[in-house]
């Protein structure tokens, strides 16, 4: 009765969106489809109309995504209620896992806006194109060089954060030539402690850190050669939520593309890369007070691999597409602890161990008519996952005496679509899919991970089974040339769901830690949910959209599942006329009473605050010069979300001025 109800409710109306002549068009877009951001689209404008927002906060205003909050930096992206390895979140297709076994380097930190394409979410088992999943996917498509009759375009700008008096400065530059294109992009932030609400300064919560990325582009007819690099580092950063600060966070990104169209051939738009990336990370707790036992904890992960897809030429009603991919990725997290009048205590909390992963998806459209598309696709991954011997080895044999040195697991996803078109502008989707996910390599290997939020140390489980998702969705839309509505129900049921039991029999080794748990599969949960939208253009100055997302989640046994995020609604209006724009925002979140006190949870209140933002173009001799001036929670009020550590203060009133020179 709970998912009838709950299906119910978000069978209303929402947005895709999307601007688009006909509704024709409309339908055969994948846009309808997924949540994506392309470059000059409807809520791309609304989401960068704020010049300093940062990729964080253009991905917490997509549908069904929400944002893990532990400090003002490196906020961790959930789809529907699942993170870590339920979900995929990559770079230009490329995979890529964090050095940090607390979770501080999610791989999103690593775009800015300014060198940001777009960004596609797309939610559940439907996301497996990336790799199998129970979740969903996040795919960061980096902006490329582009071929142009300017020889020297770009941008120059630099903003002001009035919380945190924080800086951020930045310039892209591309430079085409007749067959070939390169752009360059330097971005530098720097925060201060943050003042939350009424004036309390948050300590620990400041951060500094460079991006710097390169590409080029060589034309050859219909045939692309492509080269990209991005370096990003970080020091200095602050996590008020954990115990630990950042000294040092270090990730570089390498790849080689190739792309070939032709309209004609069997198989269109070929895309091939090859990539290596590499991450360091390194804790720091030496600028805390009453440190009880210093430690040095640096963590190294690399990924290396290389990924061909493409479509296949319309065979009739038939567009079928694919992808096949390797990658490997390697780990290793040290701790060294230094007690007081004794020796110094070594161990590897993600002992040194990696993952090959070998896929292949396959994907068909098939139009039965103008009115109705079946899409059916599926996935399929082969996974090695290796523990080298050594000291990590020797640490985990004393709980697994049989632990082994490899285990091979497969994996797959399978997912069915019916779009129909039932009057001239009304569109109802059904998703049915079934997903798997391979256990992380902290599930399987961690040893003694300290948990702040509850207070435990984790230890891995090297025999867990893939976790599992079968799901549904029902999605409504409804598009105008003034409102564009969609709606959207899912139900999740996950067997062998991956949690973790508290283990009383066992030592603790963190200092002052409540116990310890193990990872292993339950018998089941379930999410259920939804989310729903509004656009509506109320003359051609006038603008207003509104999303409302909400999931609910609990175990086998009806208990509430931790880090669920609450009932949460995006308001915005905008006013626009010439050169001139002004928007109001408004975020509203609802109390979060469904928690999990075993999990350290406590109950959440709502809250309601309020953005005003606006900005002014000036036009001089081709060039432009954006001044954007905003106020972020305009009344200073002192809240924050269940999805916020240790009930984190998020920041208080915030000025922000960006000035930014287009050339």
């Amino acid at each position: 009765m709970r998912l009838i109800c709950s299906l119910l409710v978000f069978v209303v109306v929402g947005v895709r969106a999307q601007s688009v002549d006909t509704l024709r068009t409309l339908y055969l877009s994948e846009v309808v489809v997924n949540s994506t951001i392309q470059e000059g689209d409807t809520l791309q404008n609304f989401f960068r109309a704020n010049k300093s927002a940062t990729t964080e906060d253009i991905l917490s205003r997509l549908q069904g995504v929400y944002l893990i909050r532990r400090g003002n930096y490196g906020q961790e992206p959930m789809l529907r209620g699942m993170t870590g390895g339920q979900i995929n979140l990559t770079i230009d297709g490329m995979k890529m896992f964090g050095a940090c076994t607390d979770k501080m380097d999610p791989v999103s930190i690593y775009i800015e806006p300014q060198n940001l394409k777009s960004i596609q979410a797309v939610l559940g088992s439907d996301g497996s194109r990336l790799g199998t999943t129970v979740g969903g996917s996040v795919d960061m498509q980096l902006a490329q060089p582009f071929l142009s009759s300017q020889p020297v375009t770009g941008r120059v700008g630099v903003g002001y954060q009035s919380a945190w008096n924080g800086f951020n400065t930045y310039a892209n530059v591309n430079y085409s030539q007749h067959k070939s294109a390169y752009n360059l992009s330097l971005n530098y932030r720097k925060a201060d402690d943050y003042r939350a609400g009424g004036g309390e300064v948050i300590p620990y919560s400041q951060y500094e850190k460079m991006n710097l990325s390169a590409g080029g582009k060589w034309s050859m007819g219909k045939d692309t050669l492509l080269a990209s690099a991005l370096v990003d580092d970080g020091w200095n950063i602050g996590f008020p939520a954990l115990p630990m600060d950042v000294g040092s966070a270090k990730a570089r990104i390498y790849s080689l593309g190739y792309n070939r169209y032709r309209a004609h051939e069997t198989v269109q738009n070929l895309n091939a890369k090859i990539y290596y990336n590499s991450v360091f990370h390194s804790m720091d707790d030496t600028q805390r007070e009453n440190v009880e036992m210093h430690m040095d904890m640096p963590g190294t992960s690399t990924t290396g691999g290389g990924f061909v897809e493409g479509n296949f030429h319309p065979a009739g009603k038939h567009t079928l597409s694919f992808r096949t991919d390797y990658y490997h990725n390697q780990v290793l997290a040290e701790m060294t602890m230094y007690p007081e009048g004794a020796s110094s205590m070594y161990m590897q909390t993600w002992p040194a161990s990696g993952r090959s992963v070998t896929g292949i998806y396959l994907n068909d459209v098939y139009k039965i008519n103008r009115s109705t598309q079946v899409t059916v696709n599926g996935r399929i991954d082969w996974a090695v996952t290796t523990l080298q011997e050594g000291f990590g080895m020797d640490q985990l044999q004393v709980f697994y005496p049989n632990v082994q040195s490899a285990y091979q697991q497969i994996t797959s996803t399978v997912n069915g679509k019916v779009k129909q078109l039932i009057r001239s502008n009304w569109i109802a989707e059904v998703h049915v899919g079934y997903g798997e996910r391979l256990p992380t390599l902290s599930e399987n290997f961690g040893f003694y991970l300290f948990n702040r939020y509850d207070g435990f140390d984790y230890i891995g489980q090297p025999d867990l089974v893939p976790e599992k998702n079968w799901s549904t969705d029902l999605t409504l839309s409804y598009f105008s040339d003034q409102v564009q509505l969609t709606a959207t129900g899912f139900y999740n049921y996950l067997p062998d769901y991956i949690f973790s039991r508290i283990h009383p029999e066992l030592s603790v080794m963190t200092p002052g830690a409540n116990g310890v748990k193990i990872y292993e599969n339950i018998p089941s949960a379930t999410l259920v949910g939804g989310e729903a939208s509004v656009l509506a253009n109320f003359s051609k100055n006038l603008q207003f959209i509104t999303a409302l997302k909400y999931t609910h989640g609990q175990d086998f046994e009806g208990t509430p599942l931790p880090l669920i995020p609450p009932l949460t609604s995006n308001t915005t209006l905008r006013y626009s006329i010439k050169n001139f724009n002004i928007q109001l925002e408004n975020e509203i979140a609802s109390s979060q009473q469904n928690v999990s006190p075993s999990y350290g949870e406590d109950e959440t209140v709502g809250y309601s605050i309020f953005n005003l933002r606006s900005g002014y173009k000036i036009n001089w001799n081709r060039k432009q010069l954006y001044v954007n001036a905003g106020i972020e929670n305009m009344f200073d009020k002192n809240y924050h979300n269940h999805l916020d550590w240790g009930n984190l203060p998020r920041p208080g009133r915030n000025i922000n001025v960006t000035i930014e020179f287009v050339f």
